[in-house]
């Protein structure tokens, strides 16, 4: 009875995590905060400029100055639009003021991979005379107004361990309860299960770790990551079958497969939140 307890349990939690991937638009959405110091005096505004001139505006013009606006316009005709003012396509959702916390962020599936930096102010207008290509999912920026110049970004390192926890973590949390309740309870087991975990994440964010500004601001992120966890699944599947020493080669099966469904389901579902939040 206690082993049909336990293997109802998993399944119903293996079909519970997987009824919260039925939206298109989950996963998480990359990101640029960029923090303005010797910032102009009185209000400006900041955007980033790219050279796709297609898209719908992203603010409602009627809502600021227009001046300024036109400011930030000023380089169309060299082939460089604002994406805010002009229009992306995909939308874009950002602040051209700084908020509250005095950075202006912008994400969505329209943030350019390339930009320049533009402000407008009561002052003039400017623009960083080289582009800036964002090699990471979260960015963050320094811009100096006074010296026109980006004076630090991200760091690439700490970001990949920092994404790499974030889809290691949750995968050890969900895939450790469905271990613990498909009965494996050996310490040889859970060594097992810690070592393949380690390897299979390892290679995942291999493959992912100079296209995830891609893959993850695809609308179907979910779907995408189906190349890279299909062979995941096989390879665990191997290692859980001639590794794992308790209980019949169809239990170990059986929670190899429920094992990955679950952490395909929830394991990359708070990446957005994990990542900001080890970020900072």
């Amino acid at each position: 009875m206690k082993r049909v307890f336990s293997l109802t349990a998993s399944l119903l939690l293996c079909l519970a995590l997987l009824g919260g991937t039925a939206s298109a638009d989950t996963g998480p959405k990359q990101s640029l905060t960029i923090t303005v110091v010797n910032a102009p005096e009185g209000v400006y505004y900041l955007d980033l400029l790219q050279q796709d001139g297609d898209g719908s505006p992203n603010i409602h013009r009627e809502d600021y100055d227009p001046t300024l606006l036109e400011g930030l316009e000023g380089w169309e005709d060299e082939g460089w639009y604002p994406a805010l003012v002009h229009g992306t396509n995909p939308p874009l959702f950002g602040d051209l003021v700084p908020g509250e916390d005095g950075a202006h962020h912008f994400t969505y599936f329209g943030l350019p991979e390339t930009f320049r930096i533009a402000v407008s102010s009561a002052g003039g207008a400017q623009a960083t005379a080289e582009p800036f290509t964002r090699t990471v999912f979260h960015t963050e920026l320094v811009y100096d107004y006074e010296s026109n110049t980006i004076t630090r970004s991200t760091s690439t390192a700490g970001y990949y361990l920092t994404q790499f926890l974030s889809t290691f973590l949750p995968t050890l949390v969900v895939e450790g309860v469905l271990l613990w309740l498909f009965g494996f309870r050996s310490r040889r087991d859970w060594l097992v299960f810690l070592l393949v975990n380690l390897v299979t994440q390892a290679g995942l964010h291999l493959w992912i770790g100079t296209s995830l500004v891609s893959v993850g601001s695809h609308p179907l992120y979910y779907l995408i990551l189906v190349v890279a966890e299909v062979p995941i699944l096989l390879v665990e599947l191997a290692a859980y079958l001639f590794l794992l020493k308790e209980h019949g080669k169809g239990r170990r099966a059986a929670y190899a497969i429920c094992a990955n469904l679950a952490s395909y389901a929830a394991g990359y579902l708070p990446l957005h939140w994990m990542v900001q939040f080890l970020a900072q």
